[in-house]
């Protein structure tokens, strides 16, 4: 059948279907029945437009220049295509250079079609898909919709490919990223922060799930892209199983100068060695900030966690000289808290009011107060040689030994930091710890390899910064090239 003669009967049904809603009694309407009728109407008529849209993208040529270098060789073959209507299959020209094997398909080079198969909208929907939601929720919500109906194993496949094609050009598209985002213009103060999460990874001795042998083929994207990203742990740890490893998150949090948060970037890695990727990737965020405000003011942040502060230091350490805001150094104001609780509870007993009261004294103390962390800790240690009991002299000694250590490392300078409208507390990259991973990716039963797992992040940060769109855009022009007759 014919392009014309699809869009003829599209358009027929239609306006047959019209005739009958034209003649329904008020009685007879089912109105679920006609939304669903009218999209199935609607999507072959759009299947049928886009078939049109996409034989224009096609050439009839027997010789074309691609990005410079020259193909023949024509032949035309048939191919399907998934739509946000479905499934279209056309005939479309393939081209092949002098002597070799690889083949070009101008139709897909024009438009940009996602590893040969998906258009440009079709990928945007499945990858925002897996950054939301498990694949199986996917596909029961796309076959809910009506729109770009896929099965789950195209879910679980095509976003990693996706995936792996961005991984092979990283850091060119997070250079383009990064231009792409423009500094709040109310910006006075960024906060760099960093913190590791735990992720259900495929141990070593895991099957994976829906492999029939035991020697499958590497995945289609390995196969295409090759093997993206460092060896997991779990790879090599020797648990049996399922494994959990500790991931990265990493946030450049905006703020003006009253200190209300204006926007942020978030960054997240699966698992590997000193999280080099994440503080790297995080580096880079920071250095663009400075490359257009150099006269930004910086406050570094984490928890205590020390291999956290040593990335952190190792990034003030290379600050450029032209970098002239204020600069600090923070340990989350909560964490510290906590402690002070527990030196609290210690000396006055868990869940009294006296505890209460003397914890809020401290932190108060901390806070405000030029001189607060070492009037704290004389305080502490003066009830710590008066406690009596072996439990509550350990507390008190865990309390003044993590408070004493941040102090001396000069991460509790928290007056200054009030005074300036800089943020005291981690709560920013503490909710993207748990956003990222925590609400998508620690499900019951959930586990994840590193590639798939990396996947996930990716897609999820990009839509927490606001740069779904913007990543899609430098992806859909890897897909692309300069074809000519």
């Amino acid at each position: 059948m014919s392009n014309e003669t699809q869009i003829a009967a599209a358009e027929h049904a239609l306006t047959e279907f019209r005739r009958e809603i034209s003649v329904m009694t008020s009685e007879a309407i089912d109105l679920l029945a006609v939304e669903r009728r009218v999209q199935e109407l609607t999507n072959a008529f759009g299947r049928a437009l886009m078939r049109e849209v996409m034989m224009r993208a096609d050439t009839r040529a027997p010789e074309l220049r691609i990005d410079g270098e020259d193909w023949g060789n024509r032949r035309p073959t048939r191919a399907t295509y998934t739509t946000v209507f479905g499934d279209i299959e056309l005939e479309r020209a393939t081209y092949q250079r002098s002597g070799r094997g690889r083949v070009a398909v101008p139709l897909e080079l024009r438009l940009g079609i996602v590893e040969g198969a998906y258009t440009p909208r079709v990928a945007r929907i499945l990858t925002k898909a897996v950054a939301l939601m498990p694949e199986a929720e996917a596909e029961d919500l796309l076959a809910e919709v009506g729109i770009a109906k896929v099965s789950k194993s195209t879910l679980h496949r095509v976003p990693r490919a996706i995936a792996s094609r961005y991984e092979s050009r990283r850091e060119v598209i997070e250079k383009a990223l990064r231009a792409r985002d423009p500094i709040p213009e109310q910006t006075t103060t960024i906060q760099v922060a960093l913190d590791g999460v735990m992720v259900p990874q495929d141990g070593e001795h895991a099957r994976a799930r829906g492999r029939k042998t035991d020697d499958p083929d590497p995945p289609r994207h390995e196969q295409r892209y090759g093997q993206v990203g460092p060896e997991p742990p779990a790879a090599t740890d020797g648990t049996l199983g399922r494994a959990w490893h500790e991931a990265a998150v990493g946030t450049v949090a905006f703020f003006d100068a009253e200190g209300n948060r204006l926007k942020t970037t978030y960054l997240a890695r699966m698992p590997e060695p000193f999280k080099a990727t994440l503080t790297a990737g995080l580096e880079a965020e920071m250095l663009a900030v400075l490359g257009e405000r150099p006269d930004i003011n910086i406050c570094f942040a984490s928890d205590g966690a020390a291999p956290q502060w040593t990335a952190l230091e190792a990034m003030r350490s290379r600050l450029p000289a032209s970098a002239s805001g204020h600069r600090m150094a923070l340990v989350d104001a909560f964490h510290v808290a906590e402690y002070v609780q527990l030196a609290a509870n210690a000396v006055e007993g868990e869940r009294t009011s006296g505890a209460k009261v003397l914890a809020a004294t401290w932190r108060e103390t901390i806070k405000e107060e030029t001189n607060g962390v070492p009037r704290v800790l004389r305080a502490m240690r003066s009830r710590r040689a008066k406690a009596s009991t072996k439990t509550a002299r350990k507390d008190l000694k865990r309390a003044i030994d993590y408070i004493a250590n941040q102090h001396k490392l000069g991460r509790m300078n928290y007056p200054e930091a009030l005074a300036r409208n800089f943020p005291i507390g981690t709560g920013v990259t503490e909710a993207a710890a748990k956003t990222v991973v925590g609400t998508r990716m620690k499900r019951a039963g959930a586990r994840f390899s590193q590639h798939g797992g990396q996947t996930v992040m990716l897609f999820r940060t990009a839509v927490l910064s606001g740069r779904f769109d913007s990543l899609h855009q430098e992806l859909h022009a890897t897909y692309t090239a300069s074809i000519a007759a």
